[in-house]
């Protein structure tokens, strides 16, 4: 599996991604148009020329927003999240950021796993936040590691 920046040529793959990933996917024309943003960090994960998920942020001043990760059902639970995750964690690193903000469903205990693996402690709720079904958004924040403390962790046995 290779983890990648997303080209201009990646959003139809990802527009049916995200089709069977939410119930409110993003038009082509809104991925597109998030991917040449300036401050947008946008990952894909491709394995064997099929594009199984992707990652998209934006970023200001010291923090992170994420805003999709998708990974097509069949692919879940294999390390594609984690993947993108640890590459976003890098991403931040390299460029000074301190937090992550995130918004999740409620319901979605799976996603909320994997983020407190990296570290997201829950910071708030938001009513009403997810539609179809509505649904409450759990706000997520996790503090980005130093590259220090990441090289410590790697070498410790």
């Amino acid at each position: 599996m290779e983890i990648r920046p997303s080209k201009e040529s990646d959003i139809p793959q990802i527009f049916l991604l995200e089709s069977r990933c939410f119930s409110d996917p993003w038009s082509q024309k809104i991925l597109r148009s998030t991917l040449r943003e300036e401050d947008c960090f946008f990952l894909t994960a491709e394995e064997n020329g099929r594009i199984c998920g992707y990652l998209n942020t934006t970023h200001i001043l010291d923090e992170l927003s994420i805003h999709r990760v998708a990974v097509l059902p069949e692919y879940r639970r294999k390390g594609v999240g984690t993947a993108m995750l640890t590459r976003m964690m890098e991403f931040c690193q390299d460029k000074g950021l301190k937090q992550i903000f995130l918004e999740v469903r409620q319901s979605n205990l799976n996603a909320q796993r994997l983020y407190s693996r990296f570290g997201f402690e829950q910071v708030g709720e938001r009513p009403h936040f997810y539609q179809n079904p509505d649904e409450t958004g759990l706000v997520m924040r996790a503090w980005v590691p130093s590259p220090a403390d990441t090289a410590a962790e790697k070498e410790e046995p």
